[in-house]
């Protein structure tokens, strides 16, 4: 659901920076393609040196799709968002969802390279980890392939919200985001719990890859819209926004915070770190991750009352505009460097 939630924040943010860049008379096609080789670059960084899962090379690499559609309608961005979000599902449907279930040969060949990962990632050095990591990396670029029309389909989703102002004025559009929040909640929650119900009550043997099928490609997107609705329209309450605020931190150094939790993670984990991948049990995992990002939304808070934005977001602002932005704040609506122009 996140991975929705961030794919349809990408869309949008393009909207919003393409109406800015035009508002200040300058040309958006450079500067974008700017921003974007430059988060390629990130992206290459993180998956070959950090993390291989990395998600930053492939939205750049649809940013370039999606430039195709920002000068276009509103009702050209939905008709392709929903045509391209329902593409995977309809064609593995039709299929009959694919047989998912390996052979027993091809199953022990799965157990052994599992078994391999998890030696090189749990005590190897660097230069092993980082061996194994490319190699997982291209595996996992080529996986990602798979689900660019799913990812393209979010960007357009997002930037069609954009568009039409839907969360510019939450206030005005209450009546339509509830109506979505309700819709995208009980849909998309019907879809991701519905195998379970299934397979809880042994009804799902002969359907489970059709299943699964909805329960990722639709009833992910379907909550994660949910979700956007809802926290839209909790920020409207001033009790809520109390309890949501410091989360805005966490956004407005998200970049940053996105590469410090690999960076993190991997030396929790890795063998140049302490080690503990395929040790660390699901509830274990869990109580890390809610330590790790309430670290992270402390750390965010500390730092933008000194600095206008993260590092990273400061050096991907760099490259995109040709400028050294200003970074320390130096008091109340003033900041150390260079105009807030620039």
């Amino acid at each position: 659901k996140f991975l929705a939630i961030f794919a349809f924040l990408f869309g949008y943010g393009a909207v919003l920076l393409r109406d800015r860049t035009l508002q200040k008379g300058r040309k958006f096609g450079p500067l974008y393609v700017r921003r974007l080789v430059a988060l390629l670059v990130f992206g290459l960084i993180h998956g070959w040196f950090i993390w291989f899962g990395d998600i930053l090379l492939h939205y750049a690499l649809l940013g370039l799709a999606l430039m195709a559609f920002l000068s276009r309608k509103p009702r050209t961005l939905v008709i392709w968002a929903i045509g391209l979000l329902a593409l995977m599902p309809v064609l593995l449907l039709a299929g009959g969802g694919g047989d998912m279930t390996p052979d027993p040969e091809f199953q022990q060949l799965i157990h052994e390279a599992v078994a391999r990962d998890t030696a090189v990632y749990s005590s190897g050095t660097y230069a092993e980890i980082t061996l194994q990591r490319r190699i997982d990396w291209a595996s996992s670029a080529m996986n990602q392939v798979l689900f660019y029309p799913q990812i393209l389909g979010l960007f357009l989703l997002g930037a069609y919200f954009a568009k039409q102002k839907v969360l510019h004025d939450v206030t005005e559009n209450k009546d339509l985001l509830k109506r979505l929040a309700v819709w995208t909640g009980v849909l998309g929650s019907l879809f991701t719990f519905l195998p379970h119900v299934l397979a809880s009550i042994g009804l799902s043997e002969t359907s489970g890859t059709q299943l699964d099928v909805l329960q990722i490609l639709v009833g992910g997107p379907l909550l994660g819209l949910f979700y956007i609705c809802a926290l839209a329209l909790l920020t409207q309450r001033a009790s809520w926004q109390r309890v949501l605020m410091p989360l805005a931190s966490v956004g407005r150094t998200a970049f940053t915070n996105y590469i410090a939790q690999s960076v993190i993670c991997t030396l929790l984990f890795y063998g140049y770190g302490l080690g503990l991948y395929g040790k660390v049990s699901p509830l274990v995992g869990l109580v890390l991750s809610v330590l790790l990002f309430t670290l992270q939304t402390v750390i965010s808070a500390l730092w933008l009352k000194r600095f206008r934005m993260g590092p990273l977001e400061w050096l991907w602002r760099a490259v995109t505009y040709l400028t050294v932005p200003p970074l320390v704040r130096r008091g109340e609506g003033e900041y150390q460097g260079a105009p807030r122009s620039a």
